[in-house]
């Protein structure tokens, strides 16, 4: 079993080691425990070998306070020059703590996840995701010596897929020097983002299924089976799919690309072709199924149309990110706004159509 440690100042919180833990013999036991002056705690927590460690935002020691990144910066410099024992630190923390910590710009490199303790306390699903860390720093560890193409081992690709994902940034992950720089980058930018990978609500749009139609979970089965599922460093905590890989099994199954197909006609090729009584998606801006469905909206998480979307304001570090987008009702609706979405400002011409009802 891995052991990890929860360091908060609160002892009334001490549960939240138990929330975190997952049981059996390849689980996560987490432990409490209150801080100490800052530079015993750290030389403490790298002696005791963690799997991982969870940091509540503030601390306070006696007459002294700090913040949780003085001390995820001790830890980080330590698995720098010590690979072999690295490990993943999330932050943890009440909601109006969370703030402070999401205007500390500096901060966020430290750190694999953020949650609140309201999320880990109501949602097991964190928990998933903790373990998926221990898990993936693991398994990156074990291949860390690989001497090339180390990449594609922590994907879980094979050789001849390989040449389709290699993008410059891609392949830049095997210059990094830690495992922890590795997750950063694989969690920002693989998985945290459509594009090499795609959700849920992506795979959904693109096929064209509604997601409240009958058949919905034995679509994704079959496509677990089929090994469209991304199954690389942190996949036990997060379902991703291979977007190269449903391109190819769409055009297996249906004998084209689904994109040159309506939402009506992917799903009548899918339920014929795979025996299933899939319903086909409804475009929110045209309120029919004979829609060419490109994504899900970023804002509603439905699916969207190319042409009734805008582009958001979203400054992209990697070509092989897609930018995010947000659909027209969603514009008219002003939902975006609600969650934390800017239209691009090249788009402002056709927002203001929208909002005044004339397109």
């Amino acid at each position: 079993m891995y052991q990890g440690i929860f360091i908060d100042d609160q002892k009334a919180d001490k549960h939240f080691a138990s929330l975190m833990s997952t049981p059996g013999k390849n689980g996560l036991n987490v432990k409490f425990q209150q801080p100490t002056e800052l530079i015993n705690l750290a030389n403490h927590i790298v002696e005791s070998l963690p799997a991982f460690v969870a940091l509540d935002y503030r601390q306070k020691m006696a007459q002294n306070a700090y913040k949780a990144e003085p001390l995820a910066q001790l830890l980080r410099s330590y698995s720098s020059e010590n690979v072999e024992k690295d490990f993943p630190i999330i932050l943890i923390s009440n909601e109006n703590e969370m703030t402070g910590f999401l205007n500390n710009v500096t901060a966020h490199n430290l750190f694999d996840c953020r949650f609140t303790k309201q999320e880990v306390a109501d949602n097991p699903v964190h928990r998933k995701k903790i373990w998926s860390l221990v898990k993936g720093y693991q398994r990156m560890i074990k291949k860390w010596n690989k001497k090339s193409e180390r990449w594609a081992t922590f994907f879980a690709l094979n050789k001849e897929e390989r040449v389709v994902v290699a993008y410059q940034a891609i392949r830049e992950l095997d210059k990094l020097n830690a495992p922890h720089q590795v997750a950063q980058q694989i969690l920002r930018y693989v998985i945290g983002r459509q594009g090499l990978l795609l959700d849920k609500d992506n795979v959904l749009a693109r096929l064209g299924v509604a997601k409240e139609g009958k058949d919905v979970d034995t679509l994704f089965a079959r496509l677990k089976t089929d090994k469209i599922i991304y199954s690389g460093v942190f996949s036990e905590g997060w379902t991703r799919w291979w977007q190269h890989r449903l391109w190819d099994w769409e055009k297996q199954c249906c004998g084209e690309s689904l994109g040159n197909l309506t939402a009506r006609e992917r799903v009548a090729c899918l339920n014929e072709k795979l025996g299933l009584k899939l319903s086909p998606a409804k475009s929110r801006w045209q309120n029919h199924t004979d829609a060419l469905f490109a994504y899900a909206c970023d804002s509603c998480h439905q699916p969207t149309e190319d042409q009734y979307s805008v582009a958001a304001y979203d400054p992209l570090p990697h070509t092989c990110i897609r930018g995010k987008r947000i659909c027209w009702k969603c514009i008219e609706t002003g939902e975006f706004q609600e969650q934390g979405l800017e239209y691009d400002n090249a788009e402002e011409f056709i927002v203001d159509l929208i909002l005044k009802g004339e397109m």
